[in-house]
């Protein structure tokens, strides 16, 4: 697996976690994600500010310990319009068309990244180009 891949599936678990979780007082912490920490800890905080970057989560504050490149949690995350307006839209996924969150929930059970669909990544920036080009 490469580290796209790795970052598809800490930002897909990290995305899912705050579907479920809808709009509510919380902290994340990376043992939520139910990752290996040896492979995907070093994925976790990168991939919050990216997210938190373009727009797709808002956090009140990151808190990072230095004892490990996973350990702390980012305070009061939650999805922001704009993210759940990305998770509505669809993708193509070869000939057929689904919504977003529905992949982002296929790879946080799964693991399946999204070779030959995109990127989830891709889905989040063409999503972010799409809203900025009507």
């Amino acid at each position: 697996m490469n580290d796209i891949e790795k970052s598809e599936i800490v930002i897909s678990k990290i995305v899912n976690l705050l579907m479920s979780w809808g709009i509510q007082e919380c902290t994340m912490e990376f043992d939520e994600l139910e990752l290996d920490p040896e492979e995907f800890g070093g994925f976790f905080f990168p991939c919050v500010d990216w997210l938190v970057s373009e727009g797709v989560i808002r956090v009140q504050d990151i808190r990072r310990y230095t004892d490990s490149n996973h350990s702390g949690f980012p305070d009061r995350p939650v999805l922001t319009s704009y993210g759940f307006q990305l998770l509505e839209q669809k993708i193509s996924v070869g000939a057929d068309a689904e919504r977003l969150a529905n992949r982002v929930k296929e790879v946080s059970s799964n693991g399946v990244g999204y070779a030959n669909v995109g990127d989830l990544i891709g889905g989040i920036l063409g999503g972010f180009t799409k809203s900025i080009g009507s």
